[in-house]
């Protein structure tokens, strides 16, 4: 009776412990985040290493430094870098006091919002930051159809105040935390696909050059200056404010449909392709283990007469239980299956529609509005857990769709990389900036990776990068330019046969150098190491501060 009461007592324990270590797993994966996700680790590292301190000038300035001197990062939490100071933005006057001070102490300059380029396009080591988030005024003309907003301006800020109108914003980065002068500056997407970039949605903008001067520039106006700041990456100087086109809010019919990977580019031409009757589309490759990359989901947004009053925007449902799937997601196979099987069995029923109506089909017909749809935060992919995700982009011809998707499968097993997500979204061909990525008409393959903080996964990553920019120039494609800084020199000359006489063009209009960044600095700078010598650079008349860094 003894050892039958010990064998159950330790049974009861064993099952305890299982019970205990599974309540602290799931409380692990769906907990919000209670401060910002931080990261020593930094990769790749580099030989070339900042000074450890910096030296500042401590007289009085016209503009508030939030921070002086100390670390900046990215959104990757993997670009940890010295910078001189970071200064918050609230004015005109603000930025033309910042570029005098910059240009007085020899310093670099660049503008951030929300920081989630991933390769350091938003810093410089030993450089000025603008925080440009303050900076952040709106303007409706409806009758026009026209809104004029200043640089710093939330995605999701413009989308509330349109909505309280009745308008919509007509192209925009599918989640909606990134700044618009970000968005302008890497020229984003999202899942409209008749624009497709925000690109041909400006209407005009202001930007302060690195002299002080303020000009205009639009289709018409400064065409040069504007064909290179669309998609410029804040080289060439501080976008002051944008007009931009938008649209009415709508009412749409909400459908899924399910096919082989191999199916979606004849299905989209048929379907969605010059379809007045579409308003969003996207679509998603399944990275469950039985369809992997295979099976694929194209969720049409098709134009509703319905007159069901709009609803005004809400706060996300389902964030905690989204959360923990897709986090359970990044530990292997059955948490993969899970959440492919959820999104296509189970989130319909769950998705929030303004009506739902029966067909004869026996299939839930869901009506939702324009803004409802494209209002996502993606609060849920905020975690504690200690690694980090990684996105990265590549564009391909329609019709070539299915070998980089077989490519892609190939690439990412024989490295053992961590795919997350595949979503499909339409990018038409680029005839107003002068760095396109899409040549003609496109699919854009937006691609969602996991890394721990370590050396092993991270080399992986950048193996599979250097891997799928191959693969998408052998489908006739390109890749995307905002993310970590891993392609070589020659890798961007042919993807983008233009990026020297865009550098050529940037000095031009900066030809002192002002504004720079990582990518800039690797790729189009003229002297990698001269920042450094510019730090110590200072006149023995002048006070100084040291910053420990």
């Amino acid at each position: 009776m003894r050892r039958k009461r010990s064998a159950l007592l330790s049974a009861v324990l064993l099952v305890a412990s299982f019970l205990v270590v599974g309540a602290r797993k799931v409380y692990q994966y769906a907990a919000a985040p209670d401060k910002d996700k931080d990261s020593d680790f930094v990769f790749p590292t580099t030989a070339e290493a900042p000074p450890t301190t910096i030296l500042f000038d401590s007289r009085p300035v016209h503009f508030r430094f939030r921070q002086v001197g100390g670390f900046t990062n990215d959104a990757s939490h993997l670009n940890k870098t010295p910078v001189y100071g970071i200064i918050e933005i609230t004015s005109e006057e603000d930025i033309r006091n910042a570029l005098n001070y910059a240009r007085q102490h020899n310093l670099k300059i660049t503008c951030a919002g929300q920081q989630h380029s991933m390769g350091g396009q938003t810093f410089t080591p030993g450089g000025l930051v603008l925080d440009l988030r303050q900076f952040n005024n709106i303007r409706l003309d409806k009758a026009h159809k026209v809104v004029n907003v200043q640089s710093g301006v939330r995605w999701w800020q413009l989308q509330q105040a349109l909505d309280k109108e009745g308008s919509s914003v007509k192209s925009m980065q599918s989640i909606n935390i990134f700044s618009i002068g970000g968005s302008l500056s890497v020229n984003g997407h999202g899942v409209d696909p008749m624009p497709g970039q925000i690109a041909p949605t400006v209407r005009s903008m202001r930007l302060m050059l690195s002299s002080g001067e303020v000009v205009k520039a639009s289709p018409t106006e400064n065409t040069e200056l504007f064909q290179h700041v669309l998609g410029g990456y804040g080289l060439f100087g501080v976008i002051l404010d944008v007009d931009l086109d938008v649209v009415d809010n709508e009412i749409y019919d909400r459908r899924a449909v399910y096919m082989d990977y191999k199916d979606y580019p004849t299905y989209y031409r048929n379907n969605v392709e010059n379809n007045d009757k579409v308003g969003l589309v996207f679509g998603r490759l399944s990275i469950s283990p039985g369809s992997y990359l295979r099976e694929t989901v194209a969720h049409v947004y098709f134009r509703s007469q319905s007159r069901a009053e709009l609803p005004h925007l809400a706060a996300e449902r389902y964030e905690t239980l989204d959360r923990l799937i897709i986090n359970f997601s990044k530990r292997g196979a059955l948490g993969r299956w899970l959440r492919w099987t959820l999104e296509k069995h189970i989130e319909p029923r769950l998705h929030s529609c303004l009506t739902r109506n029966q067909a004869m089909s026996q299939k839930d017909i869901c009506l939702v509005s324009r803004n409802e749809e494209m209002y996502d935060d993606m609060a849920y992919l905020k975690n504690r857990l200690r690694d980090t995700d990684i996105l990265q982009e590549y564009f391909i011809p329609y019709d070539r769709m299915p070998e980089f998707v077989d490519r892609l499968r190939t690439i990412v097993k024989k490295n053992k990389a961590n795919l997350l997500n595949v979503t499909i979204r339409t990018v038409h061909k680029d005839t107003v900036t002068a760095l396109p990525y899409a040549k003609q008409d496109m699919f854009g393959f937006v691609l969602y990776f996991n890394v721990g903080f370590d050396d092993e996964d991270n080399e992986i990553l950048k193996r599979t990068t250097t891997d799928l920019i191959d693969a998408a120039e052998q489908s006739g494609g390109t890749y995307y330019l905002p993310y970590q800084l891993f392609y070589s020199k020659s890798q961007l000359e042919r993807a983008y046969p233009e990026v020297e006489s865009f550098f050529a063009v940037k000095r031009k209009y900066d030809p002192i150098d002002l504004f720079s960044n990582k990518f800039y600095q690797k790729y189009g700078n003229r002297g990698k190491t001269e920042f450094y010598r510019r730090i110590y650079r200072f006149s023995p008349n002048v006070a100084f501060t040291f910053a420990g860094t």
